[in-house]
This record gives structure tokens, C-alpha cells and sequence, in this order.
């Protein structure tokens, strides 16, 4: 297993792109890119992810299911990875 397929094993500082509409009413749609700023500790406690919202950072608290980590060496990810540094918006 690694982190690109088990979130308990995401560390911080990695790069992640919401998996679900749950944080929409915060304005994090599904495909909203971010950084993971606190990792699964296995306490039941949140992960954290900070995300870019206009010129002001958000941070949020996630679910093991809310998310997945970009792999920079998946085709499919650069991709995404790309169209956020161009626009900095969810995908």
C-alpha cells in the first residue's frame, strides 16, 4: 500500500484533490485542489487541508473518503496538477 491508494498513509504537505461535494458549502467543490497541512493520526481526529479560495487560504477539516493524493508521476494527475497551477481552481 502507499499513499496514493490509502489515505491513512498521506502525509503533510501533499498535494490533494477532493474526491466528494461534501465541503461545497464552503466553497470546495468536488475537484478543488489543496495541500494536506495535518495527517491521519489514527485518533479519530480530522485531516486538514488548506486550500487556495480567491486570494485567501481555507482550511478545512477532512474525512479518510474526502480526498485522494495526487501522484506527480501519473499521466492522469499531471493533468490535474497543471490545470490548477494555470487556474487555481477546482478541476
Amino acid at each position: 500500500m502507499d499513499k496514493y491508494i490509502d489515505n491513512k498513509l498521506a502525509e503533510e504537505m501533499d498535494l490533494i484533490v477532493l474526491t466528494t461535494d461534501t465541503h461545497e458549502k464552503q466553497g470546495l467543490p468536488k475537484g478543488s485542489v489543496g495541500t494536506l497541512i495535518d495527517s491521519y493520526t489514527g485518533h479519530d481526529k480530522p485531516l486538514y487541508g488548506d486550500f487556495r479560495k480567491g486570494k485567501k487560504h481555507l482550511e478545512t477539516a477532512l474525512g479518510l473518503h474526502d480526498f485522494r493524493v495526487l501522484d506527480p508521476d501519473s499521466p492522469r494527475d499531471i493533468g490535474i496538477i497543471a490545470s490548477y497551477l494555470r487556474g487555481r481552481k477546482a478541476i
